[in-house]
């Protein structure tokens, strides 16, 4: 007599799955254990379960792991999908789950584990409403195929239904229940050793050349699932495909570079954070003049975390959740934040007021919870927050406005608190805002365990100035009477944001003289400083100066 380990194969699915092993534990338990087992189980009056929904966002390999699975077993698949479920006319989708339930029953009937798997379950069988007939009928096929499963559970008990989802929530309740779903299962955004067994995986076949370093790529691959790495492969062949085809060379060009991943990535972004994060502009610490003490501080509570993360539990340090920002705008607030991100290599998630007040009641709410779970799945990341007063005001009295309505302003205080307090429960997320007005937020967010750390962002003093001047001049030709140190002297109050526009009016003098000019000369300078004023004054730098203290 055959025994039932013959059917599984020799292959695993860890030759083309990297990481996710609860779930590929939870399928072989559904899949494989129940026919492996099956005399051990009936002497144990063992019942396996007889389904499993993997949620999970899209491209991370759920339907992957299935199908590895299930060759890992030799079972027979069955696939079902919205495209094919759906029918113009009344009783064909009906019909259609249950040609399909009876072709994985037939298989079984042979002796072979049989997995019917149910891709997208949340556009086959969705919340059931009145005012949808025919997906209510679909959803009541599908219960009653299930529930036909189980009560035949002892003639043919290699019958298991998988379902796939992005939006677990959506899916019918009858459905998440044990007997029907027995179990479910998250499929996860892959870690930086998972993202390198994938890159490994699909670069076996590609060309590379020396001084490509996978693991490097790896890691800064951040919040990239399955399909965004395998289409990062793709694009980087094709690019050394195309230099190849416009060059002389008869092919040994053909090879994949160090420079062409760096190339593509700009191209093939994290599909996890479109239209939601934003692409972190390549600024570093060096590109802020002055603020050497501030900059240190950020690097600390931002950076450390994020890149050392693993000196931070030997010690048992609690990293920093949240950094408020605060002082005279044109200081570099928001650049600051950029170069942190920057440097941290995390996703940047970034909102104004504007983006999240909107004329329909509950999305700037729904858009801060969307992005805050994004910021989990692609950890490390950082969530910035631009102008915060205008996000997150005071309230003004305990039954919101003059009419007892709670204000937008109030629902998304709420929803901000209610998330930042659930960072306690994850790793590698820092909340990062800037205001210039930092009496105007709320003082639930400016105590320890929100916004543990509070940094005043003052106008640049005398050294800081100079700095600035050469950063905004490094790329401008300037004649060698132009004396920047001078100029520092010459500019007290002026903001960093002050400094660049008089770097760019002494530019444009010197066009304007002539368009032929060749360099720009220190009376273009002088003549731009006599022009513009500070945006400051001494008693708004003392007034930003005494808004906060908790430094």
């Amino acid at each position: 007599m055959e025994s039932n380990r013959d059917h599984c194969t020799s292959w695993r699915a860890e030759e083309v799955i990297a990481g996710n092993k609860r779930a590929l534990e939870a399928l072989r338990e559904l899949i494989i254990y129940p026919f492996l087992y099956s005399r051990e189980s009936r002497k144990l009056g063992l019942k396996w379960p007889k389904g499993l929904l993997l949620y999970g966002p899209p491209g991370t390999g759920k339907t992957s792991l299935v199908q590895a699975v299930v060759k890992e077993s030799n079972a027979h698949l069955t696939m079902i999908n919205p495209y094919s479920v759906h029918r113009a006319h009344a009783g064909e989708s009906e019909k259609f789950l249950r040609e399909a339930f009876s072709e994985a029953y037939s298989h079984a009937a042979s002796g072979k584990p049989s997995v019917i798997f149910i891709d997208e379950i949340d556009s086959i069988c969705p919340r059931r409403d009145d005012k949808k007939e025919q997906e209510s009928r679909i959803v009541g096929q599908l219960l009653t195929l299930m529930d036909g499963n189980k009560s035949s559970s002892k003639s043919l008990p290699h019958i298991v239904v998988v379902a796939s989802t992005n939006r677990v929530d959506a899916i019918d309740p009858a459905l998440r229940r044990p007997g029907r779903f027995d179990s479910e299962v998250e499929v996860s955004v892959p870690t930086p050793d998972e993202r390198f067994q994938i890159l490994k995986h699909y670069a076996k076949s590609l060309t590379l050349d020396d001084d490509v370093d996978l693991g490097v790529i790896a890691s800064s691959c951040n919040g990239y699932v399955g399909a965004d790495l395998e289409a990062l492969c793709r694009e980087a062949a094709r690019l050394a495909y195309r230099r190849s085809s416009n060059s002389n060379n008869d092919g040994s060009l053909l090879r994949i570079r160090m420079e062409d991943w760096v190339s593509v990535k700009s191209l093939v972004g994290p599909s996890m954070t479109r239209g939601v994060a934003k692409e972190v502009s390549k600024v570093s610490w060096d590109d802020i003049g002055g603020l050497k003490d501030l900059k240190k501080k950020l690097q600390q509570a931002v950076e450390w975390p994020i890149k050392h993360g693993k000196a931070f539990e030997r010690l048992g340090i609690s990293p920093v959740r949240g950094v408020l920002l605060h002082g005279p705008p044109g200081c570099s607030k928001t650049t600051l934040a950029k170069a942190a991100a920057h440097a941290a290599n995390a996703s940047f998630f970034s909102f104004s007021g504007a983006e999240l007040y909107s004329k329909y009641v509950g999305e700037g709410e729904a858009l801060l919870r969307r992005t805050f779970q994004k910021a989990r799945l692609t950890a490390p990341s950082i969530v910035f927050f631009d102008e915060a007063d205008a996000i997150a005001p005071k309230r003004e009295g305990h039954g919101g406005n003059s009419g007892g309505n709670v204000t937008v302003g109030e629902r998304l205080l709420s929803t901000l608190l209610t998330e930042m307090d659930g960072l306690e429960l994850s790793t590698g997320i820092i909340v990062l805002a800037a205001t210039n007005r930092p009496r105007a937020i709320d003082a639930a967010l400016l105590r320890p365990g929100r916004f543990d750390l509070v940094l005043y962002v003052p106008p640049p003093d005398l050294e800081g100035r100079h700095e600035i001047l050469k950063i905004h001049t490094r790329k401008m030709m300037l004649n060698e009477d132009v004396d920047l140190l001078t100029i520092a002297q010459q500019t007290e109050l002026f903001t960093g944001a002050d400094l660049e526009c008089l770097c760019r009016e002494a530019g444009m003098l010197a066009l304007r003289e002539d368009l032929m000019a060749t360099c720009i000369q220190s009376r273009h300078f002088q003549v731009a400083r006599s022009s513009l004023s500070p945006t400051l004054t001494k008693s708004l730098v003392d007034e930003y100066a005494s808004a906060v203290k908790r430094e």
